[in-house]
């Protein structure tokens, strides 16, 4: 793991212990969905690595087993990952709503694409060999239809006067522009992937920045708001 690994996982390591501080401080039960799915990512971040491992030798029966059977590729790994993403932003989303038309639409968009990707996986019997075609596009298409709801919701609501005091803003606005920065990248992967070195560099630069800028965002929309909390109860 090179110190470019370290400092994106080490970021990783700050938000999910942000969001991990403010809930402890505040209780607010609306992010608890999002911080679980923080440490999700950690944990698959980390136990993701065990490919490094598996590159040596070892006269282990169990190492073996595992270098010469599915699982010696994380793509299983992920691919529960990418699974989960969707379903812990439609938790999330739908506890901080509160149109019974906008939650709808919410479970309906996660019941869609969780059936079709275990349609897909139990049709085509890829699931440890690779990703769900057009799953990053699904999932921004996810994600902007999530935010587009929370965003009107705030718009038509009092809360507008106060959305920068809410965690819930920073990180949906977060995500949403990750995505949207980032989903033109992977669908000109498989142009350019294979036959531009360039573009492997410029790749792997863009998505450090943007994952850096990510999780930066994720740990400021905890922070923020409790600092200013506690300015609130000093002035009092």
């Amino acid at each position: 793991m090179g110190f470019d690994d370290f400092v994106f996982h080490l970021m990783e390591l700050i938000a999910a212990l942000s969001g991990s501080f403010y809930y402890l401080k505040t209780k607010d039960n609306r992010v608890q969905p999002f911080i679980w799915f923080l440490w999700v990512i950690v944990f698959v971040e980390t136990f993701g690595m065990y490919g490094y491992i598996l590159l040596n030798n070892y006269d282990n029966e169990i190492f073996i087993w595992i270098k010469n059977s599915e699982l010696c590729r994380n793509t299983w790994l992920y691919n529960i990952y990418n699974f989960s993403t969707i379903f812990f932003l439609g938790l999330f989303f739908n506890r901080i709503l509160k149109s019974k038309v906008s939650q709808k639409i919410i479970v309906f968009v996660v019941v869609f694409i969780s059936c079709s990707t275990i349609l897909y996986f139990a049709i085509s019997g890829n699931f440890f060999k690779m990703s769900l075609p057009y799953d990053f596009l699904m999932q921004t298409f996810a994600v902007f239809i999530f935010v587009m709801l929370y965003y009107f919701e705030l718009l038509n609501s009092d809360k507008i006067l106060y959305f920068y005091k809410s965690p819930i803003f920073y990180l949906s606005t977060g995500i949403l522009l990750w995505f949207l920065c980032v989903s033109p990248l992977f669908i000109f992967d498989g142009y350019l992937y294979a036959i531009n070195k360039d573009f492997l560099d410029f790749r792997y630069f863009y998505l450090f920045i943007a994952n850096i800028l990510l999780y930066s965002c994720y740990t400021f929309g905890f922070l923020y708001p409790l600092h200013i909390r506690k300015q609130l109860v000093t002035k009092k």
